[in-house]
């Protein structure tokens, strides 16, 4: 019992007892207990406080990649508005050429939508404009073989001015009107030998010059696309042809730039052929089809 320490406590339980070797022993396991808790919890901390700093560097590449993406997102959207932009600026120009040629007044207080609007026409009402103003070919093959203006007359070497264009046709072959009119005259007219002259809504004539036959009568009413006469070399003429002619007004005009008008791109004509009032004749088109529509219901 040298070796050993009693401590003796008395309480109103009794008395206890304790060696020192007792008591070392039992604080020896309660500190290891306390020291392998403490480290375990420790080591919990740590790894959750590892785990949230390695999720919020994840989440910070995330919002790294995101931003680089938006930034060349907001680059490509700025090109592409800058794009926009000029293509807007040159359809306002076009636009303006186009209301130019008809005789628009450009307004500034007015959408682009609406001033585009202003100038077109429906699909209905180019199939309207195509049947009641001259357009196309009068033949079914077209070969030009002297065209519009002043030359030197085939025939009598004169320079004079040509009103019309002539088109390569053996003896014979279908004429056909170019749009819907009535026949102001048919049969013969010096130079021009048999000739048809059809008269067409809104200022328009066309004639037909050097036929071997007439199909038509003066007064009778002609659809376009309809068999007028054949051709032939009535006339002063050195060869068998077709003289065709388109006048507004009494005016000679380019029977090309109407040869080759074509439905789709029906606004062309606009700035090939300057003579015609075209603001006035796309009113008077929209409100004559208007009123045909009305006369259907």
């Amino acid at each position: 019992m040298r070796d050993r320490f009693t401590i003796t406590i008395h309480d109103v339980n009794g008395v206890k007892q304790y060696t020192l070797k007792q008591f070392v022993k039992k604080f020896f396991i309660y500190f290891s207990a306390f020291l392998v808790l403490f480290i375990l919890l420790s080591s919990a901390v740590i790894l959750y406080l590892y785990y949230q700093v390695s999720e919020l560097d994840r989440k910070k590449q995330e919002l790294m990649k995101k931003n680089r993406q938006l930034i060349l997102e907001n680059i490509d959207l700025k090109l592409n508005i800058d794009k926009k932009t000029a293509e807007l600026q040159q359809l306002s120009v076009k636009l303006e050429n186009i209301e130019e040629m008809m005789g628009l007044k450009p307004e500034e207080d007015i959408d682009i939508s609406d001033r585009i609007v202003k100038v077109s026409l429906t699909t209905s009402q180019i199939y309207f404009l195509f049947k009641n103003v001259p357009n196309g070919s009068p033949l079914r093959e077209t070969v030009i073989t002297s065209r519009f203006g002043y030359r030197k007359h085939p025939v009598n070497g004169n320079r004079d001015f040509h009103p019309g264009v002539d088109l390569r046709a053996k003896i014979g072959t279908p004429v056909y009107a170019t749009a819907n009119g009535i026949v102001e005259y048919a049969g013969r007219k010096g130079n021009y030998g048999k000739l048809i002259i059809i008269q067409h809504n809104y200022g328009f004539k066309t004639l037909y010059g050097h036929l071997s036959r007439i199909k038509v009568k003066t007064g009778q009413f002609i659809e376009k696309g309809q068999l007028i006469g054949y051709t032939g070399r009535t006339g002063l003429i050195n060869g068998p042809h077709l003289h065709y002619e388109i006048r507004y007004l009494q005016r000679p005009l380019n029977p090309v730039n109407f040869i080759r008008w074509k439905k789709l791109d029906y606004k062309k004509i606009f700035e090939k052929e300057r003579h015609v009032q075209w603001e006035s004749l796309i009113r008077a088109i929209t409100r004559d089809y208007q009123l045909a529509v009305l006369r259907q219901l």
